[in-house]
């Protein structure tokens, strides 16, 4: 799949700006950067479907420093879809990120969840490709999933 450019998601709601970045490689490449504040270094593990953060692995933020909860994804679509599903995107199952995305709006809709009709919406879009998408899970995690 094609390298695409980073995605800017917020996946938290905190106000402070960020004191900490965490960042997540493979041994080819850059997963994401997230900034994050000292009461939020807890969303940092959970990307990684971790309960522990290796503080020494954290670095201090630029100035001026983001705001809490910014992450610069660079992920693959199949990646990023997998990492929304881990963190709040009830996608049950394996599959591809179409197929993940599908069930995701069907469980939404069966549940009434706020996240119904964005979902909805989002699959409807699916066409416009994978970074559309995530341009849209994005803005729905942010509205919707977050502390």
């Amino acid at each position: 799949m094609k390298r695409m450019e980073p995605i800017r998601r917020q996946i938290s709601r905190c106000p402070q700006p960020a004191t900490r970045i965490v960042t997540r490689s493979t041994s080819i490449r850059l997963q994401w950067t997230l900034h994050v504040c000292e009461q939020h270094r807890h969303l940092a593990p959970r990307l990684n479907g971790s309960s522990y953060l290796n503080h020494k692995a954290t670095r201090p933020a630029p100035a001026p420093p983001p705001r809490c909860g910014t992450m610069y994804d660079q992920q693959d679509a199949e990646q990023a879809i997998s990492t929304h599903a881990r963190l709040w995107l009830d996608a049950p199952g394996e599959g591809s990120w179409l197929e993940r995305l599908r069930r995701a709006a069907a469980l939404a809709a069966y549940t009434q969840a706020d996240t119904a009709d964005g979902l909805a919406r989002l699959v409807q879009k699916a066409d416009a490709g994978p970074r559309e998408v995530l341009l849209g899970l994005a803005d729905l995690e942010t509205r919707y999933s977050q502390q």
